[in-house]
């Protein structure tokens, strides 16, 4: 909310304040991650409860769970940061074949982001918990989900947006929405699982020790070969195409 013109002068004193318990809060919920990561590499994420995590972050076992919902929050909870841009991805696409494209481009540009140099250690160990555990590769079903429906919902803004803009009676253009959608839904489910595809192989080459190169090289092949076959599928389909 934009304060009035007579709130202002206290506005510069809140600033500072709000910023340090951000600033407080975002060290207490990394502290938390880091312990965690610790004792899921060292033990293995099934071993390890919630109560030893709180432990080892120095906190109190109600901290954590101010913080994170459950274990696989945790481990999962910086996930966004290398999540493809797929709204941008889809937004900016005008053909099928374009939108494919870009969606292969986006998961590549996340992998490279996955792969740097710095935090390469860090994602092996990763990879190795993730494949090590059985709850954790349940976890990672509802995620997977969540990225389609995500993708999902942008294609369905653009769709509907094109729909608005149609010359057609309302019954028609209801009638022609439940057609795409499916079709929309369709197509979503497929560009996940190709997303996934990529990102087993990725998991598998780093948790076998692979140099960082082979680890990307079979990544991007199977998004490649995922998206292409896409590509051929859907490049010229009209309820994919802008405007």
């Amino acid at each position: 909310m934009t304060p009035s013109p007579t709130a202002a002068p206290a506005a510069p004193p809140a600033a500072p304040a709000s910023g340090m318990r951000g600033r407080k809060r975002e060290r207490t919920r990394r502290a938390i991650a880091d312990a965690a990561f610790r004792l899921f590499a060292d033990e293995g994420f099934d071993a390890v409860t919630l109560t030893r995590i709180a432990a080892a972050a120095d906190v109190a076992p109600a901290t954590v769970f101010t913080h994170y919902a459950s274990k696989e929050d945790i481990f999962f909870g910086r996930r966004l940061e290398f999540e493809p841009g797929i709204a941008e991805a889809v937004r900016g696409a005008t053909t099928g074949t374009e939108l494919v494209e870009r969606l292969r481009r986006a998961c590549t540009e996340a992998i490279g982001t996955i792969l740097a140099a710095d935090s390469l250690a860090r994602t092996r160990t990763f990879s190795r918990i993730l494949l090590d555990s059985p709850s954790l590769r349940r976890s990672y079903l509802p995620l997977a989900r969540e990225r389609r429906d995500q993708l999902l919902a942008v294609l369905l803004e653009r769709a509907g947006e094109r729909a608005a803009d149609a010359d057609v009676r309302a019954d028609v253009q209801a009638d022609v929405q439940a057609d795409v959608r499916d079709e929309l839904e369709t197509f979503a489910s497929l560009a996940g699982a190709v997303r996934e595809l990529g990102f087993d192989a990725l998991h598998a080459a780093l948790a076998a020790g692979e140099p960082a190169g082979r680890v990307r090289e079979a990544a991007v092949a199977a998004l490649d070969r995922g998206y292409g076959r896409l590509a051929r599928a859907y490049g010229d389909a009209p309820f994919l195409a802008a405007g």
